[in-house]
């Protein structure tokens, strides 16, 4: 074997999805690399990593036929007994609501399934969700509601809590607190990415450096505009044995300018999400995360909170006023586009991007890694390298799913102070 042939060592900045899901697909091919190492603040599962969540949803209804096919491709090993991922995935289908803005969304989704061959989502009345669905009691006026009985929802904090399991079984190091909490990139005279300085003080090379820290990534390097920090409202409630035996057959209810609820999981959690998202501008020209573990008092945006709540009352009206039993802000790095950001850096060899979730990147969490090493090794498809690759400028050029303002948190009652803290 050659100098050139020998393995390479890899650093990964983030142990999130994306992070997470490279480190093992690199794991699996001892032969190229080694010496994998993951660096993250906190301890698996990442603290604020946008996949540490409760459940998310799994599904392949997409405009984008590249989406489309992964996400089908990822459902196969979310359902397979023998994965990684067993236990972890409940197949309960999911109603889709859409208004004037996000119809098209939905149209063109159901276009693309008619193309690849998918479970295309069926057109339903609100009479006839409420009678199949009596617990589903609100009049869903407005609603334009299609039924898809392929989606379904993952346990993400335990999904990504096995993944990360499986890479280290593979070899792969996982390293947090302040010795894994990194701070700046390292370069060479020549601009060449050699490694990562934690906050400790520490100091790590590697001979590829792959970025992988999602919503905080623009907090290591000038992305050109590429990445926008996004906030995601989530609220959970607590219901009663009585109650999760009441809603446990409901299917996952979503619209896309309203909101979205899932079933109750064992422990008798419901968990609420909102489809209208906070950007953090204040002290930058860069939209940056605001993680609760450095702001202990952040509660949610109250404009928002109160359309998640009036959207409930449209649906299960007799939970629109529950208190919560916790709430978050889960922040995730979306592109222009909503397509991902997974490319070597122009000017920084050694330097490569694996970021831009936007949103959606959770549900090919068991494949995205394996779509990394590949553009790692130069042999990534066509049609994802063109959507994939560095883009300064790109445009959105297919229907948003999530078509709501953005809402400034500076612009908010109690969310006043940015924090410069990953």
């Amino acid at each position: 074997m050659t100098t050139s042939d020998s393995p390479k060592s890899v650093l990964i900045v983030g142990g999130g999805t994306f992070g997470t899901s490279t480190a093992y697909h690199l794991s699996l091919k001892s032969e190229a690399y080694k010496n994998i190492t993951v660096l993250d603040r906190f301890p698996v599962p990442s603290l604020e990593a946008a996949g540490n969540d409760i459940n998310k949803v799994i599904r392949n209804d997409y405009a984008d036929q590249l989406y489309a096919r992964l996400t089908t491709e990822a459902m196969e090993l979310w359902a397979d007994p023998q994965s990684i991922y067993k236990g972890l995935y409940h197949r309960t289908g999911w109603l889709l609501g859409a208004a004037a803005k996000s119809q098209d969304f939905v149209r063109q989704s159901a276009e693309t399934a008619r193309k690849l061959g998918l479970v295309i989502a069926q057109p339903i009345t609100p009479a006839e969700i409420r009678k199949r669905w009596p617990l589903i009691k609100g009049q869903m006026d407005g609603w334009s509601t299609v039924w898809n009985q392929s989606a379904g929802w993952a346990n993400a904090q335990g999904a990504l809590t096995q993944l990360a399991q499986a890479a280290q079984e593979h070899g792969v190091r996982y390293i947090d607190g302040a010795q894994g909490h990194v701070i700046q990139l390292l370069y060479d005279e020549h601009g060449n990415c050699t490694g990562a300085k934690a906050a400790d003080g520490s100091a790590y090379f590697a001979d590829i450096v792959i970025l992988a820290a999602g919503a905080a990534a623009a907090t290591l390097l000038d992305l050109k505009g590429q990445l926008v920090a996004k906030g995601h409202t989530v609220g959970h409630i607590k219901c009663t044995p009585a109650e999760v035996k009441k809603y446990q057959e409901m299917p996952i209810v979503a619209h896309l300018e309203g909101g979205l609820i899932f079933p109750p999981q064992e422990d008798g959690i419901i968990k609420l999400g909102a489809m209208d998202f906070v950007t953090n501008f204040e002290g930058s020209n860069v939209s940056l995360p605001r993680y609760r573990s450095d702001n202990k008092g952040d509660g949610v945006p109250k404009p928002i909170e109160d359309k998640m709540r009036r959207w409930l009352s449209e649906c299960f009206p007799e939970l629109a006023d529950r208190e919560w039993f916790e709430t978050r802000l889960c922040w995730d790095a979306d592109t222009p586009d909503l397509h991902f950001l997974i490319d070597r850096h122009p000017n920084h060899p050694g330097l490569h991007l694996a970021i831009g979730g936007s949103a959606h990147g959770f549900k090919m969490m068991p494949v995205i890694g394996k779509y990394v090493v590949d553009s790692l090794e130069g042999s990534l498809e066509e049609e994802a390298w063109n959507k994939w690759r560095w883009r300064p400028g790109a445009r959105l050029q297919h229907a948003n799913p999530h078509p709501g303002p953005l809402l400034e948190l500076s612009d908010i009652a109690g969310f006043r102070k940015p924090s410069a803290k990953l």
